[in-house]
């Protein structure tokens, strides 16, 4: 237990590494320092959800000279600025002005108000459209710009982004890490979205919904393999989620040792072996009187992967009797009432409760016996 003058002096500590400004910019300045001075990284721009509903009423709020949030943005070396949060915002004003560039819209294209519920006279307009009195009133509002400066070290930018991003609701949990770890380290989250687009595992997984993919679900099914496999589940606390999270931490930051060629080469075999016993995404589904259910089910991901990444070794691609009665033996088990038990989503087997790891170790035990009385 700390004293009350150690704590003071922590606090005191941390603060001084914390380098950091603020003032306020008007949108007109944030326009013209778009996108050269003021950059919306690739991988944020896709986090862009707000509907054009959603966009039209914040220029309204802007012309009406409504209280704003402050956005915060990070000072790189060259002293240009990282736009870290407040992303719904200045995307919504940069389209409304035409000079947003990303996925979704060109440059060029001009957000058309739709829905304004306070002045619904505005619907319809466009920025060109607009009176010459209301286009400088929105380019002269004024927003607050809390600025992390450059000085400051990368641990302390990582945890301001996360804790900003996990305030939000809008974004997946695994959207948040892919933004926020890309602070500490952008060679982990490169491995795992070079690794979601093999082949074999976006076959194994098709039948996931085209909504989870946009919301990074299967970059999230590739950290929670390799969170399972080589993290030390012993030592961390919390959901599963939150294991995932401080494992790619420690990865991130080098303080556990990950061999990416070997894990890499290990993942390629591991999914290929996988397609080819059970393929076009038949391996990670349930079976039902032999029918397939076609609904992906991570628990069965969880399984049938790591179970068969410990024994890819001993498995031949080339001998099709192999791979064929590792089929016969995988669909059996599926069908299996003890297997379909401990597989089934309720409550007390969820990845936030207690029994997960306990539900977890019973289906790798019936996985692995099937796999070892098979060879």
């Amino acid at each position: 237990m700390k004293t009350t003058k150690q704590l003071i002096n922590i606090i005191d500590l941390k603060s001084q590494t914390a380098s950091t400004d603020s003032f306020d910019i008007s949108f007109g300045e944030i326009a013209s320092m778009y996108p050269e001075e003021l950059e919306i990284k690739p991988s944020y721009q896709r986090l862009f959800r707000w509907s054009e509903t959603q966009q039209s009423q914040f220029i309204e709020s802007l012309l009406l000279g409504l209280p704003i949030p402050p956005i915060f943005v990070i000072e790189t070396e060259h002293r240009k600025y990282d736009l870290i949060d407040g992303l719904q915002r200045i995307s919504s004003f940069l389209h409304f002005m035409g000079l947003l560039d990303n996925y979704k819209y060109s440059k060029g294209d001009k957000l058309v108000l739709q829905n304004c519920d306070i002045v619904p006279e505005l619907n319809g307009f466009n920025y060109d459209e607009l009176p010459l009195a209301l286009k400088i009133q929105v380019k002269r509002s004024y927003i607050r710009m809390q600025i992390i400066k450059k000085e400051s070290p990368s641990r302390l930018k990582y945890d301001m982004f996360k804790r900003l991003s996990t305030g939000g609701s809008l974004l997946s949990v695994q959207e948040i890490r892919n933004s926020t770890l890309r602070l500490l380290s952008e060679e982990f989250i490169n491995f795992i979205q070079r690794l979601k687009g093999n082949p074999d595992f976006k076959d194994c997984i098709s039948f996931v919904m085209e909504n989870q993919i946009k919301e990074q679900y299967d970059d999230e099914l590739v950290l929670r393999y390799f969170t399972l496999k080589v993290a030390n589940l012993k030592k961390y606390k919390g959901t599963l989620a939150d294991n995932m999270t401080t494992f790619a931490e420690e990865v991130a930051d080098n303080k556990i040792v990950f061999d990416y060629k070997k894990e890499e080469e290990d993942f390629n075999k591991t999914f290929k072996i996988l397609n080819e016993v059970m393929p076009n995404g038949e391996i990670f589904v349930g079976l039902n009187q032999s029918k397939l259910q076609k609904q992906f089910l991570a628990y069965n991901y969880e399984a049938f992967s790591l179970a068969l990444s410990r024994y890819k070794d001993k498995i031949n691609l080339s001998n099709k009797e192999q791979i064929k009665e590792l089929s016969n033996q995988f669909a059996k088990l599926k069908e299996d009432i003890g297997f379909k038990k401990i597989t089934k989503n309720e409550n007390e087997k969820r990845t936030s409760g207690s029994k997960y790891f306990k539900y977890l170790n019973k289906r790798l035990q019936m996985v692995n016996k099937t796999i070892e009385n098979t060879l």
